[in-house]
């Protein structure tokens, strides 16, 4: 791909995600007004549920799907999506009935209810995802930009449309936000599905050999299950200890925090939307252009960390849209925007590890950083509540991109400029703690000027570059 079509696509995977994170910036303020702490809490249960049985059902095959992509003809990969259904599907149905079986425990212990309803939702949406989730992979791995960008607008409309229409009805429970999200998420789905027919129709599968058969499949999707089962207590394990030691209202409110970062989420789900198939794709090409993946790395980086500095300094002001319920989100934010901005940069470092297809050390990675995690929550979460529980995230968060990028280089070296990284991760460590415990004063406003200019003055190259790239498309127009 030439460096003019990679600035094309990745401007438009951003299109779509600006917008959504425009939506979903003006929609916050209208969704916390109409659910309360509580039952927003509730909804949080529904969605970590749900990912669980998620992890279960797609057992790794996805990011197999995702590996072999590339390495199959193209009139077979219909015929691998196939081969990576099958066993998808098996399990959803298992665990389906194993969900009806015994829905008042799972009812009870999640939602404090025996209600049969919100278990055939999970179902229903689990069910939904499964397919979702590959016919998403499938536009991502064509490189669709502009059509990705219009889904995650569509999904994200949709959903909006849906709470709105059902909050009255329903006397704003959660139920209103899960029957929004299955709606949404079923809409986004049955569009993804129709710009890519050629895929779901099974006469276009071909009688020829697959280069990498479902063993393959398996073998490299498996470790990941342990690797995603590990991961999901590291990103889970916040809520579920906010949860047992502070109940629903705090689980609400932190829900809410979260939902502010997504706003940084939104860029970190564009940028590995984007990153994954062109970074699959310039290593098979030429594997020594090791200066794009460090230029890449640097990008992101920069962008990142003046995104992160910006909601610390604007924090206060964020918030407020909120309503009154939800201000104490501003003490939350601070440290849970280390989860996207290290995980977003992480992604290109990373790279090494998946390169040289060694699955099993993203098991090492998540268990060390779910272990600190863990901890972390169990020490501070009783004693600082839904700050104690940002703090412990946003500290393994850092962990984690520290393990995934030296494991990473020792498969495959490239100068990630790691010292001026770790320079600023220091810098905005030191800004979040200090806003976790201070309203908006002079120090913070200070404090958040300073590390913009660290920023800057570290990655005063990189920027230039981005000016130059910048200014010479705006000469030729």
């Amino acid at each position: 791909m030439k460096k003019g079509s990679l600035i094309r696509s990745f401007m438009s995977y951003a299109l779509g995600s600006g917008i959504t994170l425009i939506i979903g910036f003006f929609s916050s303020p209208v969704i916390t007004r109409l659910i309360n702490p509580e039952e927003y809490g509730k909804f949080s249960m529904f969605t970590l549920v749900a990912n669980i049985a998620m992890l279960a059902i797609i057992c790794g095959l996805d990011q197999s799907f995702v590996r072999f992509f590339y390495e199959e003809k193209e009139k077979l990969r219909p015929k691998l999506l196939q081969q990576s259904l099958i066993i998808p599907f098996i399990l959803n149905v298992v665990i389906a009935v194993g969900m009806l079986v015994f829905y008042k425990k799972l009812a009870l212990v999640f939602f404090q209810s025996e209600s049969f309803f919100i278990m055939i939702f999970i179902i229903i949406n689990n069910t939904i995802m499964l397919i979702n989730r590959f016919a998403f992979l499938i536009i991502r791995m064509e490189q669709k930009s502009r059509s990705y960008s219009i889904l995650q607008v569509i999904q994200k409309l949709s959903y909006i449309i849906g709470v709105i229409v059902l909050a009255t009805p329903l006397n704003k429970s959660y139920l209103t936000l899960v029957i929004a999200t299955v709606f949404s998420n079923l809409l986004s789905t049955i569009i993804a599905i129709l710009l890519d027919m050629k895929y779901w129709r099974v006469s276009s599968y071909k009688k020829e050999m697959l280069k990498n058969d479902q063993k393959v499949l398996i073998a490299y999707g498996i470790p990941l299950v342990f690797s995603g089962a590990v991961t999901w207590i590291f990103q889970y394990v916040d809520r579920i200890a906010i949860k047992q030691f502070s109940g629903y209202e705090e689980l609400g409110v932190y829900g809410a925090a979260f939902s502010i970062v997504a706003l940084l989420n939104a860029v970190q789900s564009t940028f590995t939307t984007f990153w994954t198939p062109v970074a699959l794709e310039k290593y098979i090409e030429n594997r020594e252009n090791k200066q794009f993946f460090s230029n890449m790395c640097q990008y992101i980086s920069v962008a990142m960390l003046y995104m992160g500095i910006g909601l610390i300094l604007f924090k206060d002001i964020v918030v407020y849209l909120l309503g009154a319920e939800y201000r104490s989100a501003s003490f939350i934010m601070p440290f849970l925007i280390f989860m996207p901005i290290m995980y977003t940069v992480s992604e290109t470092t990373v790279i090494g590890i998946n390169f040289s297809k060694k699955p099993n050390y993203h098991i090492l990675i998540s268990v060390a950083s779910c272990l600190l995690n863990v901890i972390g929550n169990l020490i501070l979460v009783p004693m600082l509540g839904a700050k104690g529980a940002a703090i412990s995230t946003g500290i393994s968060y850092i962990l984690f991109y520290v393990l995934r990028t030296h494991i990473s280089l020792k498969f495959y070296y490239v100068n990630y400029k790691l010292r001026e990284f770790y320079i600023c991760i220091f810098i905005i460590a030191s800004y979040a703690l200090y806003s976790t415990f201070n309203k908006a004063n002079f120090f913070t406003i200070l404090f958040g000027i300073l590390s913009i200019v660290i920023v800057t003055v570290l990655y005063k190259e990189i920027l230039r570059k981005v000016y130059d790239i910048l200014k010479k498309k705006f000469d030729k127009q």
